[in-house]
């Protein structure tokens, strides 16, 4: 390039001149300019830059599908999502959403995060063709894997194991796999129909299925036996009893697990005319309640009342605003700071539960969540004929045989046996447990085969696009439209509450995502500090700075900015602001900014080892390769 040329001529008079004259260092962001990056600093700019895929337990490449989907490809952000997630139907319905809260929208918007969950959903749903088994990563092994639980977890370590080259064998002791996807979770928030076919796509792989088989200690001693690994992922299904005076016997009171099982299973018997109260906050307290409670009172009748009683307020229960407003539009009560004294029978029968007022202090109990204190005198009675404790699970661990007890990660004191999932850490939810599924398999297999078979980078491409990513600044301006929802009257308990965007509402939220994975740098050796950038930016993203400060890999933690051009050292872009508009670079007369392209990648080692080969290295000659 023509500048460069010039920068070259005027450098090499100063060193002629004999005039001394000391450059401030390039700061560059990722190691090299182009290629399979794989430094420390590399990671860090990448999950910087793109907080939605750092947050995620699964580390979904969440701006790469919601582009596909912005493109019109849905089948592409598809499959983004299965490679990532898995469970991409049913994570775009039941999702946690962590990515949600970190989204960059919520300090540079004001409209609220990107809707990353329901693209997801609407990849699902707009996708042509139902989802097919992944290729596998290596040949056959002829190594031996048994799975204990097909939850979402143990499927998805099956998964990852049948494509590292294992053949795997999962033991699931009900008659249909998917573990709480199914058991759990109601069928209005979660088609049956769209777990069976994430689910289909794994075992259909090769994966073999020994169904109805309940496995306890001995059983196991026997599969450790006969297995080269064994992985054990049955959950967290022993649910927490709370004892209370005057409780009467079975007939009065389930546990949360249970009574969300009976319902998925068609088995609750008649409800009409109950007073149902829910103790607890999390998940299944939310589902319970909506379970029993429709806008008919499909299971209560008109004459019963639903109420989810929980010790603290509503920020620290599971369910989101959205979903708290949809139960009281069901006319489900949510009480808080209540917690459960005594129960009071009649003639046998359940037909009261007293509970206490509580209030919070600042200090935090081992959850992390505000401690409670009971407030005297504040005892009330509330009508109940039947009580639902949802107020956790725990592990059954008897299912290990003796002498084998969990140690570190999924490491167990014997060194074939692992641990995924629920049960590995708790009661979690399914993004986290299809992370600990991934997790595990990698871990069996470095175990089974000696080695690491596979390695993570960050891919570097150049774009000479001017700038342009096919989205527009006045995305930024769009209003995101509501998750459209069945009535109030059309919900009978079976048919899916949330009915998915639209192609339009879906076009809307995908284009409102920055598409964070564009990456724009400023190469400051041929920066003229014009402040053209500067001023062409929608946001307070390009800035003068005296000085940049790093961690211990390289990476930029914070600057100081300059109040004058003599004090300006840099004209450095923060990625925290920038909205990914293309106007710096467009403007710029010395072809300073560069875009470029970042995705995190998973392939085989050597495979990585060739990628490597074509790295392009900082420097001039970048500018004239491009």
């Amino acid at each position: 390039m023509e500048e460069d040329k010039s920068l070259d001529v005027f450098l090499k008079a100063i060193e002629e001149l004999d005039i001394s004259y000391e450059m401030a260092p390039n700061p560059q962001e990722t190691s090299i300019f182009t290629g399979a990056a794989t430094e420390p600093l590399d990671f860090k700019t990448f999950y910087k830059d793109i907080p939605c895929q750092e947050a995620c337990p699964a580390k979904t490449n969440v701006p790469a599908y919601i582009e596909a989907i912005a493109k019109g490809d849905p089948e592409k952000a598809y499959l983004i999502n299965q490679e990532d997630n898995v469970f991409s139907g049913v994570l775009g319905r039941v999702c946690s959403r962590p990515c949600e809260d970190a989204c960059r929208h919520n300090w540079t918007g004001t409209e609220g995060p990107v809707h990353i969950c329901h693209l997801k959903r609407s990849a699902s749903d707009y996708k042509e063709n139902p989802p097919q088994p992944l290729p596998g990563w290596f040949e056959d092994t002829g190594k031996k894997v048994a799975v204990i639980g097909g939850g979402p977890a143990g499927l998805t370590a099956a998964r990852e194991l049948q494509r590292y080259g294992h053949s795997v064998t999962i033991y699931e002791r009900d008659s249909i796999l998917g573990g709480m996807m199914v058991q759990g979770i109601p069928i209005f928030r979660l088609p049956r129909d769209t777990v069976k076919a994430e689910v289909d796509a794994i075992i259909d792989s090769g994966i073999d299925v020994k169904y109805n088989t309940s496995v306890d200690a001995q059983m196991m001693q026997g599969i450790i036996n006969e297995y080269d690994s064994v992985l054990v992922a049955v959950g967290s299904v022993r649910p927490s009893n709370l004892k209370l005076p005057g409780l009467p016997g079975d007939g009065h009171t389930i546990s949360g697990l249970k009574f969300m099982y009976d319902y998925n299973m068609g088995k609750i018997g008649d409800m009409k005319g109950k007073n149902v109260i829910i103790v607890g906050g999390g998940f299944t307290a939310v589902d319970c309640g909506r379970s029993c409670a429709r806008a008919a009172k499909r299971l209560v009748g008109e004459e019963g009342s639903v109420t989810i009683m929980y010790r603290r307020t509503e920020a620290q229960m599971s369910a989101d605003p959205d979903e708290i407003n949809q139960m009281r539009l069901e006319e489900i009560e949510v009480e808080t700071l209540m917690n459960p004294l005594s129960a009071r029978t009649e003639n046998g029968k359940l037909v009261g539960v007293t509970f206490q007022r509580n209030t919070l202090d600042d200090e935090q109990s081992e959850g992390g969540k505000p401690r409670i204190h009971a407030i005297e005198g504040t005892d009330e009675e509330y009508p109940c004929n039947l009580l639902i404790m949802a107020i956790g699970q725990s592990r059954e661990l008897n299912i290990l045989p003796d002498g084998v007890s969990q140690t570190e990660g999924h490491h167990t004191t014997h060194d074939r046996v692992y641990m995924a999932g629920d049960f590995n850490y708790g009661s979690l939810d399914v993004i986290t447990a299809v992370n600990d599924g991934k997790e595990v398999a990698e871990k069996i297999d470095t175990q089974l085969m000696g080695e690491k078979r596979r390695s993570s980078h960050i891919g570097i491409t150049f774009l000479n696009t001017n700038g342009e990513t096919g989205r527009v600044r006045d995305h930024d301006i769009q209003f995101p439209v509501a998750m459209p929802k069945l009535t109030l009257f059309e919900r009978d308990g079976t048919s899916e509450v949330e009915l998915g965007h639209s192609p339009d509402g879906t076009q809307l939220h995908a284009t409102r995502c920055y598409w964070c994975h564009y990456k724009f740098e400023i190469n400051q050796d041929a920066c003229i500090h014009c402040d053209w950038c500067i001023g062409v930016a929608p946001r307070d993203c390009i800035n003068r700075v005296s000085q940049l400060f790093y961690d211990e890999d390289g990476a930029v933690t914070s600057n100081l900015e300059a109040n004058l051009a003599n004090e300006t050292t840099y004209i450095w872009i923060d990625s925290n602001e920038c909205v990914r508009c293309g106007k710096c670079l467009r403007i710029c007369p010395t072809s300073a900014i560069t875009m470029r392209k970042m995705e995190k990648c998973d392939c085989n080692s050597s495979e990585l080892e060739e990628k490597q080969k074509d790295n392009v290295p900082y420097g001039v000659v970048q500018y004239e390769k491009y």
